[in-house]
């Protein structure tokens, strides 16, 4: 975390620096006026890193007593900058991570079968949650000021949805599909669309059902470890970071397809993930 934490908090000084005193230096895209972008040149970029370091910082300032002014302070300035951003989605992705902290608190302090009704439980209340907000989608999109179709992406999930059909079990390929012929109607209708918008249809795309479930089995024994690590493991704040940053990865691959692009998100997936591996295998080492 805290190699990270000193990549992260130079882009958010940069990113404060550059679109404070110098915002023409960065190519900004003209639809973009009057939402910061930093060293990014676009506000979800910026929106979406300054998430990853607002989490980081908060993270750890309150595990640690050197320094805790610093972080505080980059802490402050990533929150600023999604702010002045607009990004709506790093705004849900900070707020998710601040009210999960006490949820996480409370699994510590209870026995294993009140854990598992509490997990249950949240799981429960996830899923009605999610069915309350699709049955009242315009009333609650209206509200953020956005479309409906959420700026095209809904009406593009359709037809994605139909040429995974096509091809369930393999997919078309790793980054096979928007170069290959069977994109060009479906790119003809958006010109926009360079990917799914939208990381596990993307992820569909590619590999199928079957590289879907690969994934999902690495990604249900990456939550177990995590969740295993704030129960038994965590100590500071700083040990429920997996689980938030799981929490991060998908959030925004509801709206943008991050999951095997390489990108910043995938190497915190791998090297987080290895490292909870890792960990473990030392302490059943010891055992």
């Amino acid at each position: 975390m805290r190699l990270i934490a000193w990549a992260l908090g130079a882009s958010a000084l940069l990113s404060m620096f550059f679109s404070a005193f110098i915002p023409g230096y960065i190519h900004q895209s003209p639809e973009l006026v009057n939402m910061w972008s930093g060293i990014y040149g676009h506000k979800n970029e910026l929106g979406y890193m300054m998430a990853w370091s607002a989490g980081v910082f908060l993270h750890l300032a309150l595990s640690s007593n050197r320094y805790r002014w610093l972080m505080w302070g980059i802490c402050g300035i990533s929150i600023s900058l999604i702010i002045l951003s607009r990004s709506t989605t790093s705004l849900t992705i900070l707020l998710t991570m601040i009210l999960l902290l006490p949820v996480y608190k409370s699994f510590q302090k209870t026995n294993y079968k009140l854990q598992v009704i509490m997990i249950t439980s949240a799981l429960m209340l996830l899923i009605v949650g999610v069915m309350l907000l699709i049955n009242n989608a315009d009333t609650v999109v209206g509200t953020s000021g956005k479309d409906l179709t959420f700026n095209g992406r809904s009406d593009l999930w359709e037809l994605v949805m139909s040429k995974i059909w096509e091809r369930p079990w393999l997919g078309y390929g790793f980054s096979g599909f928007w170069t290959s012929n069977a994109a060009s109607n479906l790119r003809a209708t958006y010109d926009w669309a360079s990917n799914a918008h939208n990381g596990f249809l993307e992820l569909l795309l590619e590999l199928g059902f079957l590289g879907f479930l690969t994934f999902t089995a690495g990604f249900v024994r990456f939550f177990v470890m995590a969740l295993t690590r704030i129960i038994s493991v965590a100590k500071k704040p700083e040990d429920y970071w997996p689980m938030q940053m799981l929490i991060i990865i998908v959030i925004v691959n509801f709206s943008e397809a991050r999951l095997l692009t390489p990108s910043w998100n995938w190497l915190m997936y791998v090297t987080t993930s290895l490292s909870l591996t890792l960990n473990y295998q030392q302490m059943a080492f010891r055992k």
